[in-house]
């Protein structure tokens, strides 16, 4: 699973509520109809005001065990890579300014407010904005250096610096920001040249300027928060890692300066463990046999499973969210093949080529909701565009008219270039495996040939310089063709801007983004670019409904289908307290500090 960035929550229409509303005043005089008129923009809910609200810690000490299938790749989670994993096993250990909750509501996380239009934390002059960022007063990083502004300054400095390359979404929001003020205070000012709606999701997590200082921005990657020496980095949230072993686990201990001058209190362990297991039906027999409190990153296809293993529904948490599986289908590698015109023609056929109904039917035994867009109908953008129809004769009717015939081993070609295409997915999630293998199958019978690639995590979602570029199924260099797996999905609509807009092909620049489909089209990119500078949710929710209606029209050979809705699942013990599942995008440790065991 990757996780989109700038994705904590609803980011649009925090900023946007009080301008819209402001924007339709009250009427002073007239007639009763016109008083009671409909609002052109619903009303919203305050989305700071969450329902979350964790018992108190009834026992303290002792140690945590959580597990999960697949190994992290990084302790830079969302800077150079975005794998779930990551962010399960190390936001327990770099906070972010905020979070988000299981209710999609958004707090303070090394904060003591979040700032919004209508609480006076956001203010919006013409074309520009300014920011409060109020800091936990007396907070400190793990090696007892005062949390301040200056960290906010250092964290935007080493995001823009020239020499940083293979960000996961570039510098977007950052390079907004003209000055920070507050210098070595805990009360700070972003100010930024232009509005940039999705504020929220910068600094996420907050770097100590302290220790960043202490390499270079090119060796950084490779020099702070390593793999082998955990223990050296510097951190600020409960937990803190003191040893990884490759291939087994990583060792934890509560982080002192955390708990006495954030949450000012004792922590409920002295020491967690986060264990790795070699794929889901591991992990569930673990859990079974009581080797973790709590097992991580499940979702609807493991239910089966789950109940198979007669695991207390007791202890299944399994709640809707904004995650959705597709295909990622590689334009560059297509063109490549076919050329410009080609490449479209494929693209549209492949959308009516693939039988969403018989792959949500025979691998996940219609377990999630079938989707035709990249957003849920959960969020408040959602725009209901009819889908498309599965259609193989249409299908090939579209290549034919471009000029692709099938050869003596019933291929399609096309200028001498075979239908030959490379699919690529995790081997630890056999549902994948066996989606590619059906889609091979299913393509088969219009002469398209797909060969299923198994792989690793630690190769198909490692960043620029996680892996060489010539490394098979890696999707950030687009070693691929088509690739199976799931984005965490945002409910913010600025969510999809570095997966979609085409400054942030991977392959090109500096190497940020996470454009691995490698789409470039004039026309989506003037309405991300819209989006990412305004705070009129009606503007933003038209330019929405453009975006998904783009996505879903094959004739626009948008490279990504989406094939279902997720459900998140995690597996916990019956004395395990205050653990709450969240379908958001955030993952499931996201409230670590308030777990606690009988």
């Amino acid at each position: 699973m990757r996780k989109r960035l700038f994705s904590l929550a609803m980011t649009a229409a925090i900023v946007a509520a009080a301008c819209g509303s402001s924007a339709t005043p009250a009427p002073t005089t007239g007639p009763t109809k016109a008083a009671t008129a409909a609002p052109t923009t619903p009303p919203l809910p305050d989305l700071t005001k969450t329902n979350y609200k964790p018992e108190p810690v009834g026992k303290k000490g002792g140690k945590l065990v959580t597990g999960i299938a697949g190994e992290p790749t990084t302790i830079w989670y969302t800077y150079y890579d975005t794998f779930a994993n990551n962010v399960d096993a190390f936001g327990g250990s770099l906070w972010g300014l905020w979070g988000a909750t299981a209710d999609l509501k958004y707090y303070g996380q090394l904060t003591t407010s979040v700032p919004t239009t209508i609480n006076g934390g956001v203010t919006v002059t013409g074309s520009k904005m300014d920011v409060k960022v109020d800091l936990i007063p007396g907070a400190q990083w793990s090696d007892g250096t005062a949390i301040s502004c200056a960290d906010l300054e250092a964290t935007r400095k080493f995001v823009m610096d020239k020499d940083n390359t293979g960000l996961a979404t570039g510098t977007v929001g950052y390079e907004d920001i003209t000055s920070i003020d507050g210098g070595t205070g805990s009360s700070c000012v972003l100010h930024f040249g232009k509005i940039y709606e999705a504020f929220l999701g910068l600094f996420g997590p907050l770097l100590p300027a302290k220790y960043l200082a202490t390499s270079s921005v090119t060796d950084a990657v490779n020099k702070l928060y390593t793999n082998d020496a955990p223990e050296k980095g510097v951190y600020s949230g409960p937990y803190i890692p003191t040893k990884w072993a490759a291939g087994a686990q990583t060792d934890f201990k509560a982080n002192a300066k955390f708990w006495e001058t954030i949450k000012k209190a004792q922590a409920p362990f002295d020491t967690w463990t986060l264990r790795y297991y070699a794929d889901t039906a591991a992990l569930i027999a673990g859990f079974k046999n009581g080797e973790v409190d709590v097992a991580l990153e499940f979702n609807h296809t493991h239910l089966d499973a789950i109940t198979k293993a007669a695991i207390p529904q007791s202890q299944v948490d399994a709640t809707d969210g904004v995650t959705y599986e597709q295909h990622s289908w590689n334009m560059a590698s297509l063109t490549k093949k076919f050329g410009a015109a080609g490449a479209k023609a494929m693209m549209e056929a492949l959308h009516y080529a693939v039988d969403k109904d018989e792959i949500n039917t025979r691998i996940i035994n219609k377990s999630a909701t079938p989707s035709c867009s990249f957003t849920s109908a959960v969020t408040w953008f959602y725009s209901d565009i009819p889908c498309y129809k599965f259609d193989q004769a249409k299908a090939t009717d579209v290549l034919t008219k471009a000029g692709f015939t099938k050869g003596a081993d019933g291929i399609l070609a096309l200028n001498g270039n075979k239908a030959e295409f490379q699919a690529c997915t995790r081997k630890d999630r056999q549902y994948r495996v066996d989606t590619l293998t059906l889609l091979s199958s299913q393509l088969n019978k219009i002469g398209i040939k797909v060969v299923v690639n198994p792989t690793t995590p630690a190769t198909i979602f490692a960043g620029w310089t996680g892996k060489d570029s010539d490394v098979l199924c890696n999707l950030t260099h687009g070693n691929y063709d088509v690739a199976e797996f799931a984005w965490l999905a945002t409910p913010d609509p600025t969510g999809i801007y570095t997966l979609y807009h085409s400054k942030f092909d991977p392959s090109v620049g500096d190497h940020s983004g996470q454009n691995y489909i490698r789409v470039n089209n004039p026309e989506l990119d003037k309405l991300l670019d819209a989006n990412n500078t305004t705070v009129d949710l009606k503007v933003i929710k038209d330019n929405m409904a453009k975006i998904q209606d783009f996505y879903v029209n094959p004739a626009n050979a948008f490279p990504e289908i989406a094939l279902y809705n997720w459900r998140t699942v995690l597996l916990k013990i019956a004395k395990m307290h205050n653990v709450v599942n969240n379908g958001s995008a955030s993952t499931q440790t996201w409230n670590i500090e308030d777990w606690w065991r009988e």
